[in-house]
């Protein structure tokens, strides 16, 4: 995901994200196939298909959101290849719903 000044999330930082268990109740993966699956694209360096890579819940941290109008969302991460492929980001309401 474009941090919109050339910087994109590592790898790593989104890796970290699947052990985060602080963020309980959000969308499932099986939710988030559902919604974005036929906009996923494959790695496009091993061509793994999207339904093959591993989904991630990313919430952005505070310091890192500033010009940023999805703060939270699914990334699809290529474990083989360490790479980033797909952000799906998500309106977040201040009523605690998501859009």
């Amino acid at each position: 995901m474009s941090l919109g000044n050339g910087e994109y999330f590592q790898g790593e930082d989104c890796l970290m994200s699947k052990e985060d268990t602080r963020h309980r109740g959000l969308p499932s993966v099986e939710e988030a196939k559902k919604k974005f699956l036929r906009q996923a694209m494959p790695c496009p360096l091993c061509k793994t298909p999207p339904e093959h890579l591993s989904w991630v819940y990313l919430v952005i941290p505070q310091w890192a959101c500033k010009g940023l109008d999805e703060k939270e969302g699914w990334v699809t991460i290529c474990d083989g290849c360490k790479l980033q492929i797909n952000f799906f980001g998500e309106q977040i309401d201040f009523f605690g719903g998501q859009s």
